[in-house]
């Protein structure tokens, strides 16, 4: 009987494609429009996630700094309030680094510290390239992760004697040598660092793999590369004392992030308890990771619910066409009626035709939403991937718009009476 009913009502739709395909409108363009935000919203997301743990999204970074750099403090009169910068006195020594890296080793899978040294332009007769230039550990390879094509990372020894080596990266070396010298040649040769008017010689230690940022800029010859020395020879050529600002370390792939990042914190504020002014911030991408998802969920949210309204402007249309063809149809229900057909299977056959006609807009939503939310998230340079539970939802919505739509002029097509319905003209 229900197949009867549903070839019944797929003909009745056949008779009147136009109209049909207009009353779908409403449904098409909201189903559409739902898909198309959470396909584009969910690849903002997956790719932004993906980014953001190849960037290590569970790494800490401690960073001296003033007291209430880390948020905004209501009680706080900012009016009157001097910002403090940290003196050298207060900065991170390398002892409290190494008693760190001691107490934690079992929890630590590498700690790298950076002194940034700005950006230089290493020149080499009609050849140049610039460079932003960092004095680190031995943890930044894989803080930063950083793929060595020849030769060798920043190590403990270099560190330890503070030895003037360098590593640079391959497009450095195309440029530099003008692609005279290939990565492997490029070892040991010396490179001249002429920085606010001081001058050393460094040796070519390691060259890595540049690699240009995703989704990105295009090359750049003006924008440079990294280039890494051992942070107490960049200390010893800017003669400074070895303290330092910022420090992040990677902890253990087993190692619980937000207890880790508690202890951390822990551990380095308790050498400012005293300092009212000065602090160690710790805090770590997996924060502010979760932060933004759940912004752009919010985001997600709102646009999808603005684009759901025009789904109620589908659901009236589809119950003001389904009274328009009770109306149109009051004679073949008489006669249906009159052969001994019930009330219930009237209803029911109208029922159907209500839903068939929102699974419909339904589907062709689905589609066009799925085909606009790849094509734009393909131009934005993320990874579209359907929604599945956005698609089941959207197809179990547009059937519950049929019944609910459609039942008000399916219950008073069942309820005509016979004789008046064969009057009908």
């Amino acid at each position: 009987m229900m197949l009867e009913n549903i070839k019944l009502a797929i003909q009745s739709l056949k008779a009147n494609k136009l109209r049909a395909l207009l009353t779908m409108l409403g449904i098409i363009i909201g189903i559409g429009s739902v898909i198309t935000i959470v396909t584009i919203g969910d690849a903002m997301t997956g790719s932004i996630n993906s980014e953001w743990s190849g960037y290590g999204a569970k790494n800490v970074t401690v960073q001296v700094s003033d007291r209430n750099s880390s948020g905004y403090d209501s009680e706080l009169d900012y009016s009157s309030y001097t910002w403090s910068e940290p003196k050298d006195s207060e900065l991170l020594t390398e002892a409290m680094v190494q008693d760190y890296e001691t107490r934690f080793s079992s929890r630590i899978k590498a700690l790298s510290i950076s002194n940034d040294m700005g950006t230089s332009k290493f020149i080499n007769g009609k050849h140049f390239s610039n460079t932003e230039l960092s004095g680190v550990s031995t943890g930044a390879q894989e803080v930063d992760k950083v793929k060595m094509a020849a030769g060798q990372f920043i190590t403990k020894d270099n560190i330890k004697n503070s030895q003037p080596v360098i590593v640079v990266s391959d497009r450095f070396v195309q440029e530099y040598y003008g692609g005279r010298v290939t990565t492997q040649d490029a070892i040991g040769k010396d490179v001249i660092l002429d920085l606010n008017q001081k001058v050393m010689k460094l040796y070519i230690s390691g060259v890595y793999t540049y690699e240009e940022a995703d989704g990105g800029l295009s090359y750049s010859k003006d924008s440079g590369t990294k280039a890494y020395m051992p942070y107490s020879t960049s200390f010893r050529f800017q003669a400074k004392p070895v303290l330092f600002k910022k420090i992040v370390i990677q902890p253990t792939e087993e190692t619980d992030a937000k207890t880790f990042l508690t202890d951390t914190s822990t551990y380095f504020e308790s050498y400012y308890t005293s300092n009212e002014k000065i602090t160690a911030l710790t805090s770590s991408m997996a924060g502010m990771l979760k932060s933004m998802n759940k912004m752009l969920d919010q985001i997600k949210l709102g646009i999808g619910g603005v684009a759901a309204i025009s789904l109620l402007v589908g659901g009236i249309g589809v119950m003001n066409i389904m009274m328009v063809s009770v109306s149109e149809r009051t004679r073949e229900i008489g006669i249906r009626m009159a052969l001994g057909a019930k009330g219930s299977l009237i209803r029911f056959q109208f029922l159907v035709e209500a839903v068939i006609i929102s699974l419909c807009g339904g589907a062709i939503g689905v589609i066009l939403g799925l085909i606009l939310g790849s094509s734009i998230s393909s131009m934005m340079h993320y990874k579209a991937v359907p929604s599945i539970p956005a698609i089941a939802v959207s197809v179990l919505f547009s059937m519950a718009i049929g019944i609910f739509f459609g039942y008000a002029p399916a219950n008073r097509a069942s309820k005509l009476d016979p004789i008046e319905a064969l009057r009908y003209e």
